[in-house]
């Protein structure tokens, strides 16, 4: 089958896409699939700019000003190299160790744009709020100590080891 897109070359790719509310399948061969990536991911990038404030600078521009202006410009990734001006640019990052290279800048912006970097909305079903079942078990072990049940202290000390990883942090 050849490529719907430039009629040329072989189609190896089948791409879903959704338009006028129905779903239109295009097979398009790997230039032809590439260019389609690179053209939606821009066109997201954009919608995110403009979402933003449409900075020419990219999607962290409006943030430029908020962060220390020598402390941005000295960071710089030790692996792949990146800038920290790079990244507030264009808002990409060039490798994994990048997250911790610019983890202020990172933590910075996110407290910026959701005024906390800490998550309070819901948490899935079965998930447990480590530091409050944390205090939970503590105060029962203050209060089996204090009332002198030497099992229930044990038995309650076991779960908190096991909760913490064999008795870290408690």
């Amino acid at each position: 089958m050849k490529c719907v897109k430039c009629a040329r070359r072989e189609a190896t790719t089948e791409v879903l896409r959704r338009h006028n509310n129905h779903v239109e399948k295009l097979y398009l061969c790997d230039e032809c699939a590439k260019e389609y990536e690179s053209d939606t991911v821009m066109k997201g990038l954009d919608m995110l700019d403009s979402f933003f404030g449409g900075s020419p600078m990219g999607l962290f521009g409006n943030f430029a000003g908020f962060f220390d202006a020598p402390a941005v410009k000295s960071l710089v990734c030790p692996e792949c190299k990146t800038t920290s001006d790079e990244f507030l640019k264009t808002g990409f990052v060039g490798c994994p160790r990048c997250y911790e290279a610019f983890a202020p800048l990172v933590v910075q912006t996110v407290k910026k744009i959701q005024q906390s970097d800490r998550h309070v909305g819901k948490a899935p079903v079965g998930a447990v709020d480590f530091a409050a079942e944390q205090a939970r078990l503590k105060s029962e072990l203050q209060a089996a100590v204090d009332s002198g049940d030497y099992v229930k202290t044990a038995e309650i000390s076991n779960r908190l080891k096991k909760l913490c990883g064999d008795g870290e942090g408690y």
